[in-house]
């Protein structure tokens, strides 16, 4: 019985062995295609990632700017008073003063059906800069009136990086 036995425990042990070399290389495969997947979802998703445009300003955060600036102006009630007096020199000053001095603006004046208000051009910087850029923002901001008349203004604001 003894020599029965043991031919079975060493059946046994080549088979343990046989099954812990499997497992070993079968962790080893599971390694292997696991950091494929993630190698292969890393790429796929540079593929679709929208990186930003600048570090400084992107055009979302200059469409804020400027609304913020064209809000803070009509907040202060400069806004309307600068347009009902059609007093350009003095509104393009004030948009100077309030923006950074990288970013440059142009700003038109409309009537409720479309017309041109402004006979001035409204503009600081270099016309070149803004036929050139791949990147302007657009503001329209609606002045209702002044004091107490209501006629509309349309300003549409762009802004551009230097």
């Amino acid at each position: 019985m003894y020599l029965i036995n043991q031919p079975t425990n060493n059946m046994e042990r080549t088979s343990m062995r046989k099954t812990k070399k499997t497992k070993g290389q079968m962790r080893l495969v599971e390694a292997l295609l696991a950091s494929f997947i993630i190698m292969l979802a890393i790429t796929f998703l540079n593929v679709f990632a929208v990186t930003p445009l600048s570090p400084k300003y992107e055009p979302s955060n200059l469409e804020k700017m400027g609304n913020n600036v064209l809000h803070d102006l009509d907040e202060k009630r400069l806004l309307s008073r600068f347009i009902y007096n059609e007093d350009w020199v003095t509104l393009t000053m004030a948009l100077m003063v309030s923006l950074p001095p990288e970013i440059y603006f142009d700003l038109t004046v409309y009537y409720l059906n479309w017309t041109v208000a402004n006979d001035e051009t409204m503009r600081y910087g270099d016309i070149d800069v803004f036929e050139n850029s791949s990147y302007i923002a657009s503001v329209t901001y609606i002045v209702p009136g002044y004091q107490t008349n209501y006629d509309p203004r349309i300003l549409v604001l762009q802004l551009v990086e230097r």
